[in-house]
């Protein structure tokens, strides 16, 4: 596939450019920078309980807040926080979160400047997971009942300058795209895709478009495909990007950066929320750190393009290569570090010393001398190829940069089946220079394994480890790379950078060293303590290396995201909650005080409980 049909050119850094639409006095799109945004936690019918929130999102920085309107007593109270607002002088664009329910979107639609919908509940009601076959006519006649039902608050939004989000969620299609489409990045871009529609036939631009997940990687490939249907299509509404329930601490912001910083660094997104399972003031200096460090990439140092390139941007494919030893073929991704952490232990550590212990990478000068053990591997500087036919080592590591990639090197490297690739770049835009060299290797047909090099000469910090999920996160959701290498010259703490490459790979899905987390922000659907319930359940369960839990909030994405998780912990009313296997309900309507206990006893029935060592 081209590059053209993407949208962007994959060798420069450009931002993809939409068209320019107004929300309140905020411009969006265009040449505008990108707008930070969170949502509120609070009961919508409590105004000043969410206009002190609604202010503490504002004064953090954020510039849009969001509020869920569930009802249409809700909607209606949103006149009230407005006003409120206003009176304080803050003048910010406020926006409802509308699912299920069509009579509070119009209400809504009156008093505020935005109002996001949900195509996949909309009209369709909540998820039932049924098959129904379609014929074209009985198709047709369920998209003009959209049209009925969406035409109306069309109309409201063109009276009252409101603008909407059509906000599709992996978590909620509808069983009509999924017995159309199945659940495919195809299904989640038709479900906004066909909202879509209707507002341009009613003559209705003022849109902002999202696609949501809480799989980074569909996530990502599948907002691509947004914005190629939109070309095919001469559309080019603004993004709002976010990974959905991407968690709380260093792992929701690394699932976040891994997910959004991805895209902001294909030149992708108008606006963005970081959904943090925290208090959302939190949210805005991450989205801020993202959006200024992959912006940087402006600019960059030349990167030559690769006439023969085959790069498709919309799925997964693992990039190929020949295994040496544990590293490449079909072997999960290695993490290289050189300090050996008690917890997140490297499976190779660089050392420059002699007499290092373990499984051991060393320079080549430190690899010669007679001290060394078994398990140390030599690495080379590429001026040093000329010698490795005279090496005898089991694995031979040889350092390059993209700049460095040249026909000679290639018939060196070609008949020997013991090189490791550590690639390296200088180039600010590294995403783009390392892809091109992967994408150069495979135009060579050099299928030896690489590991992916960045080195970091500040503190490393958390502030750090969201440069590094911005710059290996992009590579391995792609399918590029063999082995993550976070090098560094100082730890704030030690061992986060292990601690990172691991968070990275395992938010990138190529990697699980411990359970995956899939827990919402909470928004006042949320009916228990959302942040001290996560705390909890990862508490008891900590140890369950790649088993996925999702702990949500409410039932509007909650069945939908847990598609993909084994087990799912949903509030279904105040202080209740109901337990999931998978797609199946098993319990419902459990304390609050019990349900982790039980929980964990279902955990066990299905035998998938470990005891902690």
């Amino acid at each position: 596939m081209s590059n053209s049909d993407y949208c962007i050119d994959i060798f420069k850094y450009t931002r993809y450019k939409t068209r320019e639409v107004k929300i309140g006095k905020l411009l969006l799109g265009g040449n505008h920078p990108i707008v930070v945004q969170s949502m509120t936690t609070t009961n919508t019918n409590y105004t000043e309980a969410t206009v002190n929130q609604i202010k503490s999102i504002f004064d953090a920085g954020g510039q849009m807040v969001r509020m869920t309107a569930q009802g249409q007593r809700e909607a209606s109270n949103l006149k009230n926080i407005k006003e409120e607002l206003t009176k304080q002088g803050y003048n910010g664009p406020l926006v409802a979160d509308i699912h299920f329910n069509p009579n509070a979107a119009n209400i809504a639609a009156e008093h505020i400047e935005k109002v996001r919908i949900n195509p996949g509940n909309f009209v369709d009601g909540a998820k039932k997971f049924e098959s129904i076959e379609y014929s074209v006519e009985s198709y047709g006649e369920e998209l003009m009942m959209v049209r009925k039902k969406l035409t109306p608050l069309l109309n409201i939004c063109k009276k009252n300058n409101t603008a909407l989000r059509i906000g599709t969620n992996h978590g909620s299609l509808s069983d009509r795209i999924m017995s159309r489409y199945g659940d495919t990045p195809m299904g989640m871009v038709e479900s906004c895709m066909e909202f879509l529609r209707i507002c341009q036939k009613e003559d209705f631009h003022r849109i902002v478009l999202s696609i949501k997940a809480s799989n980074a990687r569909i996530m990502v490939h599948t907002v691509r495909l947004l914005v190629q249907k939109m070309h095919e299509e001469n559309m080019n509404y603004p993004l709002h990007l976010g990974v959905t329930e991407a968690g709380e601490g260093e792992d929701g912001r690394i699932r976040s950066a891994v997910g959004i910083g991805t895209l902001l660094a294909d030149g992708i997104g108008d606006t963005i929320r970081v959904s943090l399972t925290e208090d959302p003031e939190k949210e805005i200096p991450v989205a801020q750190d993202l959006i200024h460090y992959t912006g940087a990439k402006a600019g960059h140092e030349i990167i030559t393009p690769i006439p023969t390139a085959s790069y498709y941007p919309f799925e997964y494919k693992k990039h190929e290569s020949t295994a040496v030893k544990n590293i490449g073929g079909q072997n999960i991704p290695v993490v290289i570090g050189k300090i050996k952490s008690v917890q997140d232990k490297p499976d190779y550590i660089f050392s420059e010393r002699e007499d290092a212990t373990g499984i051991s990478i060393m320079p080549l000068e430190q690899w010669n001398k007679p001290k060394v053990k078994a398990n140390c591997y030599p690495l080379l500087k590429n001026e040093q190829a000329g010698l490795l036919n005279e090496l005898t080592a089991e694995i031979i590591f040889i350092e390059l940069t993209y700049t460095q990639l040249n026909q000679k090197l290639s018939e060196t490297l070609k008949n020997l089946s013991n090189i490791v690739l550590v690639l390296k770049t200088e180039n600010k835009n590294s995403i783009a220079e390392q892809r091109a060299a992967f994408l150069w290797l495979t135009a060579h047909n050099m299928n030896h394994p690489v590991i992916i090099y960045q080195n970091y000469t500040e503190v490393f910090d958390q502030k750090t480890q969201l440069k590094a999920a911005c710059d290996f996160g992009p590579l391995f959701l792609d399918g590029f790379g063999d082995g993550i290498w976070i090098d560094f010259e100082q730890e704030n703490e030690p061992g986060i950078a292990n601690k990172t490459a691991y968070a990275i790979l395992q938010a990138a899905r190529v990697r699980f060293e411990k359970p995956d987390y899939i827990s919402c922000p909470g928004c006042g659907r949320t009916l228990f303590g959302l942040q001290d319930t996560t705390a909890k359940v990862k508490e008891r369960t900590t140890h369950l290396k790649g088993l996925k839990i999702a702990v949500m909030g409410c039932i509007v994405n909650g069945p939908g995201e847990m598609a993909d998780a084994d087990y799912g912990y949903v509030g279904s009313g105040p202080g209740k909650i109901t337990l999931y296997y998978q797609k199946q309900v098993v319990k419902k309507n459990i304390d609050e005080k019990d349900a982790v206990d039980e929980l964990v006893q279902l955990i066990k029935q299905n035998n998938d409980w470990k005891e902690p060592v």
